[in-house]
């Protein structure tokens, strides 16, 4: 029901021209980041992907009302301090799946579009999927009626239906987020002798990938070693995550400053500083009230985004130009307001 009602909105919205209303007030916003992960129709590993016709509906409607620029445009305008594109967007993904390849960068060649693909570097080394999906693949594909395990409590975890399984991975992966990543594996392959599952090690990009993506014009960029979130684990666990993707992306593609992704937008701000030292050129931080940037508001690690629905290209018209945003602006406001005695 919530989707029908979102659907209709966003059809409203648009047909009733209150996007197009939108698009013609705000012509000097400056630049939206967006940014999607997976571009499949499944949500395997629990992380739900983006429907490629989708995706295609959503770069038609972003080629004919915006200006798509690289990372590396918005970066270099913030550092010298030049003005950022007047209504632009920046296309990021994350992660490295080689579902980027098969069916992302195909239709990004076919609209002409630049992005950037944030990658794991431990998964285009060996293949596996960053460790959350790994977990999420366990529990999703598992046929055991139930599970004992210290992080599930200690006593018999029922698998059988779909909702415990996801809830046995949350609850698992709640535990875990903050080891080391050694500690981290340790626990998950334990789980796949268990569960009686192995995860499929084809899922990502591998560095001869990533070199034909950058050859064609797709920027590379940093997503750390292991998919650590690195506001969560040690500060010394973090610094190596950091420096090993650091170290990769130069011995595998020759990038010396290339830019960085948060994984899990999971930050602190000496884990920011630790990105900058190590010379990557910029990173992202959450900021849900934020949406354009621009030399007022942002630097190169101060940068905003947002991500990509997995729905019709309308639905993104109506966010990205409709009354949306503003109406979620001020219902915030609203519900900080003090309330009359």
């Amino acid at each position: 029901m919530k989707e029908l009602i979102r659907d209709l909105a966003s059809r409203g919205v648009v047909g009733v021209g209150l996007s197009a209303l939108g698009r013609r007030l705000r012509r000097d916003e400056g630049t939206m980041i967006l940014y999607g992960h997976r571009f499949r129709d499944d949500d395997e590993g629990y992380l739900q992907g983006l429907n490629p016709a989708w995706f295609e509906a959503q770069l038609a409607y972003l080629t004919r009302h915006y200006e798509i620029i690289p990372l590396s445009t918005l970066v270099g305008c913030l550092e010298q301090g030049r003005a950022v594109p007047a209504r632009s967007v920046v296309l990021t993904i994350d992660d490295g799946f080689r579902d980027n390849l098969e069916h992302a960068f195909p239709l990004l060649e076919r609209y002409r579009v630049p992005a950037t693909i944030f990658v794991v570097t431990r998964s285009l080394t060996t293949g596996e999927l960053p460790w959350s999906e790994r977990l999420g693949v366990l529990f999703q594909r598992t046929r055991v009626p139930a599970i004992t395990h210290p992080l599930l409590g200690g006593r018999p975890w029922p698998l059988t239906r779909p909702v415990q399984r996801r809830a046995a991975c949350q609850r698992v992966k709640a535990g875990i987020v903050t080891r080391g990543r050694e500690d981290r594996d340790a626990v998950i392959e334990t789980l796949a002798e268990r569960l009686g599952i192995e995860p499929p090690s084809d899922r990502m990009l591998n560095w001869d990938d990533a070199r034909l993506l950058q050859a064609n014009g797709i920027e590379i960029g940093g997503h750390g070693y292991s998919h650590a979130l690195l506001g969560r684990v040690s500060l010394a666990e973090a610094r190596r995550e950091i420096a090993r993707c650091r170290a990769d992306l130069e011995h595998f593609l020759g990038l010396q400053a290339a830019s960085f992704c948060l994984p899990g937008g999971s930050y602190t701000d000496a884990v920011v500083e630790e990105v900058r030292k190590r010379g990557f050129r910029s990173c992202f931080r959450p900021d849900y009230h934020k949406r354009y940037n621009h030399s007022a508001n942002a630097d190169p690690f101060t940068l905003a985004r947002w991500g990509l629905p997995n729905a019709p290209g309308h639905h993104l018209e109506a966010e990205l130009d409709g009354p949306f945003h503003g109406m979620r602006r001020w219902l915030h406001r609203l519900s900080l307001s003090p309330r009359p005695l």
